[in-house]
């Protein structure tokens, strides 16, 4: 069952990948079909298993010998090994994240992301909660929504903050601020970075890495 469910993970991850890769193009999720971003030549059905076809093709393009983005193999791996912890108990926070993750992607490539993912993993985190928590949640999302674009110099992005309020529901106080923690340490450990980085990325690494060592 386990193994089963890491080869349902890797397809999940291999998708996510290349949704995020069509959003910061702007093209259609349907069209075209899986291709070399280099070359622009079709795929064939052997170049497109999740994991295999990577490790296969030695991180190459078959056609113009291209590096594919390593992105793509971690990425794959990464779900796969997350999707191993499905339980009905963890269905939702599972997700949570991998919602966050496919935010997090498009955050690395163009510093913004869908905005209805934000929408979407509320029902989520508020589920089960107080009636007041839910209306103290809600208000604090749409300050966020409102105050932000008046930042003239934001350090964060409205969805890193968003992130948080969400990540603080679920797993509680100490926990985010361990999980904060080490995503900042990751970011600050980035050489050679520009003035503004993609923090998303840094807070869905360290989400994945608090979940797998909890399950470990």
């Amino acid at each position: 069952m386990t193994l089963i469910l890491f080869i349902y993970g890797t397809c999940i991850g291999s998708w996510l990948t290349a949704m995020a890769d069509r959003y910061a193009t702007n093209t259609s999720p349907f069209y075209p079909a899986s291709h070399c971003d280099t070359c622009q030549t079709p795929l064939a059905h052997w170049q497109l298993v999740p994991v295999c076809s990577y490790l296969l093709l030695r991180g190459r393009c078959h056609y113009c010998h291209a590096s594919i983005p390593a992105t793509t193999f971690i990425m794959e791996v990464t779900v796969g090994l997350l999707l191993t912890t499905l339980h009905p108990t963890t269905s939702t926070r599972l997700i949570w994240l991998g919602l966050w993750g496919f935010a997090a992607l498009c955050d690395a490539r163009t510093q913004t992301f869908p905005g209805w993912i934000s929408y979407a993993t509320l029902p989520l985190v508020l589920w089960g909660h107080p009636p007041l928590v839910v209306l103290l949640t809600l208000t604090a999302a749409l300050c966020i929504r409102v105050l932000w674009p008046h930042w003239r110099q934001p350090l964060l992005g409205d969805g890193d903050f968003e992130m948080m309020l969400s990540y603080l529901l679920l797993w509680g106080m100490t926990a985010t601020a361990r999980w904060i923690l080490l995503a900042s340490t990751l970011a600050l450990l980035q050489r050679n970075a520009p003035r503004r980085i993609a923090f998303l990325p840094y807070l869905v690494i360290s989400a994945v890495c608090w979940w797998l060592l909890a399950d470990a």
